[in-house]
């Protein structure tokens, strides 16, 4: 992905009230993101990973699912971070204390920042590398102090693998005096509650919303966190229940743990540090904006558990996590290697929209993240060689039929020529495909249960030989709903490829253009509470059918007061939605309506009744 520049608004003002000494300049920092697998990530150019952006900017902040990239709100982002960055420090040569820091919270070393880099690697790409990620992201940045940080991260959308994103640091004493007793910490501000703004209607830090619970697994050193609820009375918003989809908004665990590290100088277990603290009422005790070097070098190297002492660990709301490696004695370009996965995993998609009755399957999903930090410490300890790889996943074509009301898939069919390097053979033996009338995230259903054969019957019913390519058309979709595909490659082994071709926005087959106006309908109508369609932001639409191909719809209060127009021009579809906002993009309160539809070849009008 391109790299892009973020912009908050606020931070005029914010930097007006903290213009005391040690705020540095603000500077907007380059960030690409990672896209491939499940679990999607911002990675900043400053040392910041993820983070809140504004209200208006939807970037990924350990999102899981992730994406997809443009979302129609905010609301359907599932993040479960509010950002993580990195510490270092250590002693000067005169026994003075250094301590830079990159994030979590807004304060940001003002050092020395270098181009980011991006590579795709993806199977079926000329120059595929067996031996590393599909895709991987450099930052190069240089502290105030002197160290020299490259970080890479590296994520995959093979299933095993979707899961996780492994993140190697490797530090330098660039400067040019011996550094001792130095530290590396990696912060993290996990927030599996971010989906209680949405459940519950608030915002901010605070006991209603920030209801999540943190652990430590120390055979992994994993910090995890996961959503709970705020009080006894509210057993209901555990996963952040949200009766209006009636699904489970949060149903995974969130974490991060350490997968190699250089060994300190004095030989001590790792992570040296492992420190937790609530921020609420405290983020001001956590950062440089407030608080000294000193202050912050001795949290770091844990000789100051203050905060961490005032509250057990399973009262911590809003934490921050933070593990501390060292010491370390560093002589100039002395390196230190430190790898970090970040992971989120639980129960599935399909379970969680069952809602309530799933609910008390959520503990299940700490079990999942074990096993995914377990697979992620698994492939880099055999140096990011999978032991086993799926077909590339072909390239996809979605068209709509308005005069069978069919949704068409086409694919190409190059990948059967597709040849494993890690075995050495043309390897792809069926197809998958996928479909979901809820969300890009899903959940998917497959549509033909034994797959498509590349051979045999399949190969004869599904492959158009005047296009070269695989065809397949759903005529199982309903008028209205939108839908969104995969297609997946499958070999004789049974490794399947990631949902990595998903249409983005929602497909919808739509009736032909009337050639009158004597037959418009609205559905659902009544309207009650929501629209029934189950594709995610469509809970408030209202459909007009059986239009003209042109005409201007109007809907009415009953004292005859305009509330909405809405110009229908599309020679394809005689269908238009109604998102129930007025012209000034207000909501419209329950009651009855009226509407017209006016034309060049006839005049409809009806009723409407919202019941709210």
């Amino acid at each position: 992905m391109k790299s892009k520049l973020i912009l908050f608004i606020f931070l005029p003002l914010l930097f007006a009230l903290n213009s005391e000494p040690g705020w540095a300049q603000y500077r907007e920092p380059l960030f690409k993101i990672h896209d491939r697998g499940r679990l999607w990530e911002t990675m900043k150019d400053n040392g910041q990973i993820g983070g809140v952006f504004s209200s208006f900017q939807y970037y990924p902040s350990m999102d899981w699912p992730g994406g997809p990239a443009i979302l129609p709100n905010k609301d359907e982002q599932r993040s479960y971070s509010q950002g993580g960055g990195f510490w270092v420090g250590g002693k000067n040569p005169d026994g003075s204390v250094f301590l830079d820091e990159c994030g979590p919270f807004l304060y940001v070393d003002q050092g020395s920042f270098f181009d980011m880099k991006e590579e795709e690697n993806f199977i079926g790409s000329p120059n595929f590398n067996p031996n590393e990620a599909e895709e991987k992201i450099t930052a190069h940045w240089k502290t105030s102090r002197g160290i020299e940080v490259r970080r890479i991260s590296r994520a995959w959308s093979y299933p095993a693998f979707a899961d996780f994103i492994i993140i190697e640091y490797t530090c330098i004493n660039a400067s040019s005096d011996k550094l001792t007793d130095v530290y590396f910490g990696f912060p993290y501000l996990l927030r599996p509650s971010y989906q209680d703004v949405v459940v519950q209607g608030f915002w901010g830090d605070n006991d209603n919303i920030d209801d999540e619970l943190i652990g430590y697994d120390e055979a992994r050193k994993l910090f995890y966190a996961y959503d709970y609820k705020p009080s006894i009375e509210t057993d209901w918003s555990i996963g952040n229940y949200w009766d209006k989809r009636g699904e489970l908004r949060t149903p995974g665990y969130a974490g991060f743990a350490p997968l190699f590290h250089t060994p300190a100088k004095d030989g001590r277990p790792q992570p040296a540090t492992v420190y937790y603290a609530q921020t609420i009422n405290n983020s001001h005790r956590l950062t440089l904006a407030n608080q000294s070097e000193t202050t912050l070098y001795g949290i770091l190297n844990g000789s100051d558990r203050t905060l961490m002492d005032a509250q057990p660990l399973e009262n911590v709301l809003s934490p921050f996590l933070l593990q501390g490696f060292g010491p370390y004695d560093l002589s100039p370009r002395d390196s230190v290697k430190i790898v970090i996965v970040e992971a989120v995993n639980g129960i599935p998609l399909d379970l969680a929209v069952k809602g309530l009755a799933s609910q008390s399957l959520l503990p299940a999903g700490l079990d999942s993240l074990k096993k995914t930090v377990d697979r992620a410490k698994v492939l880099f300890d055999n140096n990011y060689v999978p032991k086993a790889l799926a077909p590339p996943s072909p390239k996809t074509e979605y068209y709509v039929l308005p005069s069978t009301q069919e949704l068409v898939i086409i694919w190409e069919a190059d990948v059967e020529d597709w040849v494993d390097p890690l075995t050495g053979n043309k390897d792809l033996a069926y197809y998958n495909i996928y479909r979901s009338s809820r969300s890009f995230i899903g959940p998917f259903e497959k549509l033909k249960r034994t797959g498509i054969k590349i051979s045999g019957t399949d190969r004869t019913r599904y492959f158009d030989t005047e296009l070269g390519k695989w065809k397949y058309k759903d005529n199982t979709v309903q008028v209205g709903v939108g839908y969104f595909y995969a297609i997946t490659s499958v070999d004789v082994n049974g490794n399947e490829s990631g949902l990595v071709n998903r249409n983005v926005q929602p497909l919808r087959t739509a009736r032909s253009p009337a050639e009158n106006a004597l037959s418009v309908s609205v559905f659902p109508n009544p309207f009650r509470l929501v629209s029934g369609l189950p594709t995610a932001g469509e809970e408030s639409s209202i459909v007009f059918t059986n239009l003209p191909a042109r005409c201007t719809i109007r809907i009415y209060t009953v004292s005859g007061d305009l509330v909405r127009t809405l110009e229908h021009d599309n020679p394809t579809s005689g269908e238009h939605v109604w998102d129930q906002l007025t012209d000034s993009r207000q909501k419209t309160a329950a009651g009855i309506y009226l509407y017209t539809v006016e034309s060049d070849v006839g005049n409809a009008k009806g009723t409407l009744l919202l019941i709210k």
